[in-house]
């Protein structure tokens, strides 16, 4: 079967696996479950300390998953600028702390927009970085000096395992996504050559321009080719005979001669 051309109606294109990641409640679920796990061990509560996670894409960044309504605005704060701490962090790889946010000079936008949230200190950690996306953790205290030297390491550590869960989760959709590729072409190739069968035996065009017929329609009625060929299978009787007759929307191709369409306006794709 030919290759699409560019313009050319083509098969449904299945989700990026980079959309499990970023579009999964459950990846959102997973993230507050162990980050959840891991306030618990720094004693995060007791402390004033909340987090949120922050996904990215080129041009885009979105809160995942935060612990409370204050560090999900927080984060959501951040996200609207266009630089802060937890981009400095991803841009870099290592963590940034702001000790003393009121204090702080290099981001005084965010600096302002993060005190009226109730954020006196933060520590933002990369937690993973590709191409297509990278993520980070961000502690938010409510009060000064709240982050030690042992909640950076502890943090960096969260980070690593996190950073690990997501990498499975998205190998894991990347296989899913192969496999899933594999039977939507194979089933695609068997509709299409089903479909072409279909105008061959039914109207006696030969296989050019049974496939020509095909493009044509897929490019004019913008149902694409998987959708066209399914119509026109469906559409299909086994009375040869009287062929035309209940085929409504293939009705005009009853009268036309094969000769007339190989030479019409249209080429015949090649099916190397």
């Amino acid at each position: 079967m030919a290759a699409e051309t560019p313009g050319e109606p083509g098969w449904e294109s299945l989700p990026d696996p980079q959309d499990v990641l970023f579009d999964s409640t459950d990846v959102e679920d997973f993230l507050a479950a162990v980050t959840r796990e891991f306030m618990g061990e720094i004693d995060g509560d007791s402390r004033g300390i909340s987090w949120a996670v922050t996904f990215f894409r080129p041009g885009s960044a979105r809160t995942a998953a935060a612990g409370t309504p204050a560090a999900r605005a927080a984060d959501e704060e951040q996200c609207s600028f266009a630089d802060g701490p937890v981009l400095e962090a991803v841009r870099t790889g290592d963590f940034v702390h702001l000790a003393d946010v009121a204090r702080d000079r290099r981001w005084p936008g965010y600096a302002s927009a993060a005190a009226d949230h109730g954020v006196r200190s933060l520590l933002s950690m990369p937690i993973a970085a590709a191409a297509a996306w990278s993520a980070a953790l961000s502690l938010y205290a409510s009060t000064p000096h709240a982050f030690t030297s042992e909640d950076i390491i502890r943090t960096r550590r969260y980070a690593r395992q996190v950073a690990r869960s997501l990498w499975m989760v998205v190998r894991v959709a990347e296989r899913a996504e192969a496999g899933a590729q594999l039977a939507v072409a194979q089933s695609s190739m068997v509709l299409m050559d089903l479909a072409v069968s279909t105008l061959k035996s039914d109207y006696g065009l030969g296989h050019e321009a049974a496939l020509q017929y095909l493009r044509t329609v897929a490019r004019h009625t913008r149902q694409g080719l998987r959708e066209t060929a399914l119509n026109i299978v469906a559409a299909s009787r086994p009375d040869p005979a009287g062929r035309g007759q209940e085929n409504a929307p293939f009705r005009g191709l009853a009268g036309i001669e094969t000769s007339s369409l190989s030479e019409g306006p249209y080429k015949t794709g090649s099916t190397a």
